[in-house]
């Protein structure tokens, strides 16, 4: 085992000590972003941890079952192969970085998710996408509600022919507000709400042996956002150019959806 090796294993990925000045200085950059709140970092993580993690987690990513539907083709897992990932993701639930996200976002009293679930390793191969969504807004076991995501990539020498663009889209889904490449070492920080209208639309085009790779880690809170309650479902986002039935949502979601507002908003 190399000298780095060791010590990457043994150090953090993330310095702590700069976390309240980072949280202070884009603060008003994530309040204000368009179309909707959100940061995006590029300097967060070391740089190390961030390639080990590609090149332990690739191999794994692309033998990975991959959810295929109308609106998604993706794969995921909660669990991850090298020390790096991990190490990654335990600094991502670890108290000062809660600490950072409250501070920067405004949010109180954030509930990181150890068990990863719907987070963890993320993998989009060639011709992978993700349409136009709002994100899930109750933990299926814990019953808490999901309230800010944290995105980091780990895609080296991606270039931009290769696509996999996170596109955030406003609620009017006229035209997209931001597209965010997804090279290695980008974090993406944004609250989840019912117009917090995101995905990776258009196919991923890497080469064949790679892919969109990205680990998430989703916070939570005992209580509701305030718009939670408003949250259509028999309609769901979708861009002017993609088909017209990509923009309806599925009966068995509808009702899925309507159960869970009823079971979880506090009377």
């Amino acid at each position: 085992m190399s000298t780095e090796t060791r010590d990457h294993q043994t150090g953090s990925p993330i310095d702590f000590s700069t976390l309240e000045q980072l949280a202070k200085s884009h603060r008003d950059e994530y309040l204000t972003a368009y179309p909707w709140p959100h940061v995006v970092l590029t300097d967060l993580i070391d740089p190390t941890f961030i390639a080990e993690a590609e090149r332990q987690e690739l191999r794994r990513a692309l033998d990975l079952e991959v959810q295929m539907g109308r609106r998604i083709i993706k794969a995921e897992s909660p669990e991850v192969d090298g020390h790096a990932a991990k190490d990654i993701l335990d600094a991502l639930r670890s108290p000062p970085f809660v600490a950072f996200l409250e501070q920067l976002t405004g949010i109180d009293a954030l509930l990181p998710d150890p068990t990863h679930h719907w987070g963890g390793l993320h993998a989009s191969p060639p011709g992978a996408f993700q349409a136009l969504h709002r994100d899930f807004r109750v933990h299926p076991v814990t019953g808490l509600f999901h309230r800010v995501n944290v995105l980091v990539f780990l895609n080296s020498d991606w270039k931009p022919e290769y696509g996999g663009h996170l596109e955030l889209w406003p609620k009017d889904t006229k035209a997209c507000g931001r597209q965010v490449l997804p090279v290695a070492g980008t974090v993406m920080i944004f609250e989840t709400t019912v117009s917090s209208f995101h995905g990776v639309p258009d196919p991923v085009r890497c080469p064949p042996g790679r892919a969109r790779l990205s680990l998430a880690s989703y916070y939570y809170t005992e209580v509701p956002g305030e718009k939670y309650m408003k949250e259509p479902r028999f309609f769901v986002p979708k861009r002017p150019q993609d088909p017209w039935y990509m923009g309806v949502g599925g009966f068995n979601d509808t009702l899925k959806s309507i159960w869970k507002i009823i079971r979880r908003v506090p009377q």
